[in-house]
């Protein structure tokens, strides 16, 4: 106790760069969060697309027959 008593104004110091520090983790931990970039989260499931699907006259290319 007497330590506390013998330098308040570098346990102050230390005091204010500790919650300095957990308030810059945070707000880091808060955007590695929103961002999905933490180790734990898992990868979103990918959907594979087909670009042009069902629009007609983007389909496979007619052949053309001839006949007898």
């Amino acid at each position: 106790m007497s330590v506390i008593r013998r330098r308040p104004i570098l346990m102050l110091a230390i005091l204010v760069a500790g919650i300095f520090v957990l308030f810059v983790g945070g707000f880091g931990y808060y955007l590695a969060d929103s961002a999905g970039k933490l180790p734990w989260q898992e990868d979103p499931t990918r959907i594979a697309i087909t670009p042009f699907a069902g629009i007609p006259g983007f389909g496979a290319a007619a052949t053309a027959t001839t006949g007898p």
